[in-house]
């Protein structure tokens, strides 16, 4: 059964309508027809099967056949602090987080950040954590907030935070998690450049675990999945 991403605000009672990208995709590509069934989520905590009631020029027009809570979203509350790196490997690592289960994912700049923000990448960014709820069976994507300085992220907001330091080599994940049951839990993953030291510093300074992914250099899309695997199996999110 397809499924598509809709908001909320296009939820009239037991009537759903599909416009936008979404509709274009239903019509002109899958050219799906009246009577065909379909899965609709919204961003709420169930899965709505559907039912094709019309298909118009510039809508399609649902009824609500059923109503179910959807099994697939976190269990965990793990927020990912991730660099801005180069939008093909940002885009990508949104996509594999929101796979994997992350609850909210925060882009910043840094020293040695290279991408500029702009007033739309969170946006962009959040559409892209959308469509991909598609894929993984969520129906909650995670949450994509505007981007801010790490200078303004507060480490002791959270029970335990992570950070994937290329200079360090004695502490592992295992030594963090396999010890404490936190329940609020933050990961932050540096640019193609890595962290300054003053940066690291900083992390330390403010309670932050430093931690080594691997004896081997990774790209900053790769430390960000493979840390995001490991904290959450951890937390238990795969069971």
């Amino acid at each position: 059964m397809k499924t598509f991403y809709v908001d909320s605000k296009n939820f009239n009672n037991n009537i759903v309508l599909i416009d936008g990208d979404e509709h274009n995709h239903l019509k002109n590509v899958l050219r799906l027809n009246v009577g065909t069934k379909v899965l609709v989520v919204c961003g709420d905590d169930y899965n709505y099967e559907c039912e094709i009631l019309k298909i118009n020029k510039a809508s399609t027009e649902l009824t609500i056949l059923n109503k179910t809570l959807n099994l697939a979203n976190p269990k965990t509350n793990l927020t990912a602090f991730v660099a801005l790196i180069k939008n093909d490997k940002l885009n990508l690592t949104i996509q594999k987080l929101t796979e994997l289960g992350v609850t909210n994912i925060v882009p910043f700049e840094s020293a040695f950040t290279v991408i500029k923000d702009n007033k739309n990448k969170h946006e962009k960014l959040q559409l892209i954590s959308n469509q991909s709820v598609k894929q993984c069976g969520r129906s909650k994507p995670a949450k994509v907030f505007p981007t801010i300085n790490i200078k303004d992220i507060v480490v002791n907001n959270y029970d335990l935070f992570l950070f994937a330091n290329e200079s360090e080599h004695n502490v592992t994940i295992s030594d963090c998690l396999g010890k404490t049951n936190p329940n609020k839990v933050a990961i932050i993953i540096g640019p193609e450049g890595g962290f300054s030291v003053e940066e690291k510093n900083m992390l330390i300074s403010s309670g932050a675990k430093s931690i080594s992914l691997s004896k081997r250099i990774l790209r900053a899309e790769t430390a960000a999945i493979m840390l995001t695997t490991l904290t959450l199996e951890y937390l238990g999110e795969f069971k």
